[in-house]
């Protein structure tokens, strides 16, 4: 670029002293160079005087390429500034702003102010109301959503959700979900508290592949009947399931307290369940049903607290019908469970768990048969009518804490020199009770509830103590 374009361009940046300098370098054929204490004039006008020229000179008659090659600019911009000039005259050829003057994809006021009402009245009747939800809302609406990440700005913009950038990312999780159907149901009970009942307890069972929710019922207190009665009514609605996910609590499984499957195990087995219990102290092994916790919780809360079981279970069976066909969820792609559990047929059952359990059952009986049978050595019990008062021994042994046994026994050491065993009922096994012996009389008590199991005369003379039934009315619940 010579000299004479830099100036035609950027005005004069010398001043008369300096430009005489110039020509006489050039006289003498050194080369231009700038005087020390010649500085050049600020450029701000720089461009608008290269476009201003060009576009007079056009004006005066002179074809655009010609002006083009006289101020050293492409043809291309010389007939860009040409119809700046026309269109706009001396205010077209300043420079202009390069930025976006409209923005394609702005979500307008209109549905902005949809999506914060959603998210409020989401909030109100309980649901999730994240970005997720109020997407698959309006799409119900047919209205065709933004992103889901526009939705959260919106929500954010507008106040009703605070950004959490210490929250951990989901891609850190490891995730689980079953191929089909019934492959696992997982179970849980949680708490809720009513007017007649402070700690009311939920049963609920879910799927884990389309996380429909099968059963959902509460009770006063749960016991092991209660749990395998809710498996038994999911199992007559929605069929029986190839395997179950639980926790470790007593309800679901004795393994924590006993080598010996208890009552719900055999059951399970019986059908050719297989069971399945996640890691102590670990609840994310039972993640979605925890999850489902929070929601069915979260929901209840935004309702009038229910006066007695009753209207709870009503509650519960309303939210059932929400939580599976009219709320969709985000990890089934907007699909709601019970259109995700239709979609896929379900595992089944297995049929040689069953045979086998039933198997291991009969031989368990026929042994059980023949060591009471005539020359076995086992003792046959002698019948209630031909058993006499037993013989009261004054002793007394501070309280102890025993397992009760799948035949219902609790045995206690050294009780006036020998070995006693207590009958406490098949019904108890698995419990863990607290025996007390005072003055000959023993009384077994349930750890947990507090239950009377027995209470009963110490027989001093036999070994075997027989369960006689308590006369005083036991009001207190039954749990496993």
């Amino acid at each position: 670029m010579s000299w004479g374009m830099a100036d035609r361009c950027s005005g004069a940046w010398l001043t008369t002293m300096g430009l005489a300098a110039v020509v006489v370098s050039w006289i003498h054929g050194s080369s231009p160079a700038r005087p020390a204490t010649i500085r050049p004039r600020p450029r701000r006008n720089a461009a608008s005087t290269c476009a201003t020229r060009p576009s007079a000179a056009i004006n005066d008659g002179e074809s655009v390429a010609g002006a083009a090659r006289r101020y050293g600019v492409s043809r291309q911009r010389a007939y860009k500034i040409k119809r700046r000039w026309d269109a706009d005259g001396d205010s077209g050829l300043p420079p202009r702003s390069r930025a976006a003057r409209t923005i394609a994809n702005r979500t307008d006021a209109v549905l902005a102010s949809r999506i914060v009402e959603l998210r409020k009245q989401l909030e109100k009747d309980g649901p999730d109301a994240g970005a997720e939800s109020i997407a698959a809302r309006l799409e119900r609406e047919g209205v065709r959503p933004p992103a889901n990440s526009a939705i959260h700005r919106i929500l954010v913009s507008a106040g009703p959700v605070r950004p959490e950038p210490g929250k951990r990312p989901k891609a850190s999780c490891t995730r689980f979900e079953a191929s089909l159907p019934d492959e696992p149901r997982q179970s849980d009970f949680t708490h809720w508290p009513i007017a007649t009942v402070p700690g009311a307890v939920v049963v609920s069972r879910l799927d884990d592949r389309s996380r429909n929710l099968l059963h959902a019922r509460a009770f006063a207190t749960v016991t092991m009947d209660d749990v395998q009665a809710t498996f038994l009514q999911a199992c007559a609605e929605h069929g029986i399931p190839a395997r179950t996910l639980t926790d470790n609590g007593t309800v679901y499984t004795t393994r924590p307290i006993s080598a010996a499957p208890g009552r719900s195990e055999r059951t399970l087995a019986l059908m050719g369940v297989r069971q399945s219990n996640g890691r102590p102290c670990h609840p994310q092994t039972q993640g979605k049903i925890e999850r489902y916790h929070r929601t069915l919780k979260q929901w209840l809360s935004a309702r009038p607290p229910a006066s007695s079981i009753d209207e709870l279970n009503e509650q519960l069976a309303e939210f059932r019908h929400v939580y599976n066909e009219e709320r969709p969820h985000r990890a089934l792609g907007r699909r709601t469970p019970g259109e995700a559990c239709r979609a896929k047929g379900k595992a089944l059952p297995d049929p040689e768990l069953a045979a086998g359990t039933q198997a291991k059952l009969d031989e368990q009986r026929r042994r059980e048969t023949t060591a009471g049978s005539p020359g076995a050595t086992r003792r046959k019990p002698i019948p209630k009518d031909e058993r006499a008062e037993p013989a009261r021994a004054d002793v007394t042994i501070g309280p102890g804490i025993r397992r009760v046994d799948r035949r219902g026994c609790v045995t206690q050491n050294n009780i006036a020199g020998k070995r006693r065993i207590f009958n406490l009922g098949k019904h108890n096994a698995g419990r863990m009770a607290e025996l007390l012996i005072d003055h000959g009389r023993a009384v077994a008590t349930d750890l947990e509830t507090g239950e009377i199991l027995a209470d009963q005369t110490l027989d001093a003379t036999r070994e075997y103590q027989y369960r006689k039934p308590t006369d005083s009315v036991n009001d207190a619940p039954r749990q496993m």
